[in-house]
């Protein structure tokens, strides 16, 4: 086993990143997505590590942001944090070597090709044999964490790379940023014996100060799906410096489904929907047909109307880079996913059966609630956090499984699958997420033939009628 810090490969001095208020607002608690590559190793030993180590080092130097550790304001009563540099700042790396005898016993998981064959389902892999212990169990009293963690196990002709990034530092496509400068410059490694010269970020590049300014006498009212509750996302342990969120579990049976839409049938979904729609409007997107489908066909299987509800909230998290006035640059790092875009509409119009003019409606009222996402909106949600007693009190007021609402994470975006890391690694084959957060469906990102993975979470039976759905059947393959 392999345990250090990687360090920025040029080193810091001491210094302070203020977080926004977006970032303050955001949810803390560590992303774990996991990619998973293949690759005949040769163990803790083989030159992919050094190659691996050296890049991140680099890529660091880049996004130092990532290098940070998390504490407490000095003197805060709002409950507000601070990203702090220094010297001795880095990452935490873990390579654990599954394959070595001593170790084997360890994962009876199977090899990579065996864990392909299977979709590569996580259902049945404990997370601690993927993710960093520390990075699992946070103690409600811990005084500072690190910005990012790294974990990567070797397995029979592969290994899974756990990348553990703590959301109040930046949202997926900040992450994504120092995921590609990470690849470039292992492929650099691989090339060259080392990465090329990284470059540094100039001191105008920080921009998250833009995101602390919001409108005056903003209220609540403006976003009623929102609550502004303080004992909603407060650490269990009185007094805490809340550097992590109060964990939500699931406290009724669930499974979580995996299901594949190829690109024809991404394209004949949208001809579909194309069929009703209005002739003036352009055609719906991949990611507004796929959820205007889901949204349908989820509520259906659920048995929603059924059970006595009446309505069901549409959100999905956009980032709002190129919405701003002036854009934000698209690799600025930082929290700007807030506030969620909404729309609610009756269980009994969603549950209908299942025709392109209803889907089309679904889809439009999808895009009715992203578009709603303007520079207003976000100053309205700022100035509303500004107000409060503490920046964590505003919260989601929604009603998430096992409740009717059916909120989206939505990752289609991220150019994971078109990322080079260089000789013998190329992109990751499968991406795969070690943490589960509120919500039912996750958009992974779209793979190098335009298709795209989709993860569904809903109670077991309601799997079985998604199987047996031609509706869904049509256009996506069950994968377990």
């Amino acid at each position: 086993m392999d345990e250090l810090i990687v360090k920025p490969s040029v080193s810091l001095g001491e210094e302070v990143i203020h977080l926004s208020t977006l970032d303050q607002q955001a949810q803390r608690h560590y992303a774990k997505p996991m990619f998973l590559f293949r690759y005949e190793h040769c163990g803790l030993r083989d030159p992919v590590i050094k190659h691996l180590r050296a890049g991140l080092s680099t890529a660091l130097s880049e996004t130092p942001d990532f290098a940070s550790t998390i504490v407490p304001v000095p003197g805060s009563t709002r409950k507000e944090l601070q990203l702090e540099l220094g010297p001795g700042s880095g990452a935490p790396w873990r390579v654990v070597d599954y394959t070595d005898e001593a170790n084997q016993s360890r994962w009876p998981h199977g090899s990579f090709d065996e864990l392909a064959s299977n979709y590569f389902s996580f259902a049945r892999i404990p997370s601690e044999h993927v993710v960093p212990p520390s990075f699992l169990d946070i103690p409600d009293n811990a005084c500072k964490l690190a910005a990012l963690g790294i974990q990567i196990s070797l397995i029979p002709g592969g290994f899974i790379l756990a990348f553990c990034w703590h959301h109040t530092v930046s949202d997926a496509r900040g992450a994504n940023v120092l995921l590609r400068s990470w690849a470039r410059h292992t492929k650099e490694s691989f090339l060259h014996g080392k990465p090329n010269d990284p470059t540094l970020p100039s001191e105008d590049k920080d921009d998250r100060w833009r995101l602390n300014y919001g409108l005056n006498n903003a209220t609540i009212s403006e976003i009623p799906e929102y609550i502004i509750d303080p004992s909603k996302r407060c650490p269990l342990t009185q007094g805490s410096p809340h550097l992590f969120d109060r964990e939500n579990q699931i406290a009724v049976p669930f499974e979580i489904s995996t299901w594949y839409f190829p690109a024809p049938s991404i394209q004949a979904l949208r001809n579909t929907l194309g069929t009703a729609a209005t002739s003036d409007s352009s055609p719906f997107t991949p990611v507004e047909a796929i959820c205007a489908l889901l949204w349908k066909h989820v509520s259906r299987a659920r048995r929603l109307a059924e059970k006595g509800h009446q309505t069901s909230l549409f959100t999905t998290r956009l980032e709002f880079r190129a919405r701003l006035a002036p854009p934000l640059d698209g690799d600025f790092i930082g929290n700007i996913t807030e506030p969620n875009a909404r729309m609610r509409l009756p269980l009994e119009e969603i549950c209908s059966p299942a025709t392109a003019t209803s889907l089309t409606t679904l889809a439009s009222a999808i895009r009715q609630a992203t578009e709603a996402v303007d520079e207003a909106a976000v100053r309205g949600y700022i100035g509303l956090i500004n107000a409060l007693s503490a920046v964590t009190d505003l919260t989601w007021g929604y009603y998430g499984f096992p409740g009717p609402d059916f909120g989206v994470t939505d990752l289609s975006g991220l150019d994971v699958f078109r990322t080079d890391w260089g000789s013998g690694l190329g992109s990751p084959v499968c991406m795969r997420l070690a943490y589960r957060e509120e919500g039912l469906l996750y958009l992974f990102p779209i793979d190098s033939e335009g298709g795209m993975e989709v993860q569904v979470l809903c109670e077991p039976e309601a799997v079985e009628r998604l199987r047996a759905d031609e509706g869904v059947t049509k256009f996506a393959t069950f994968r377990g």
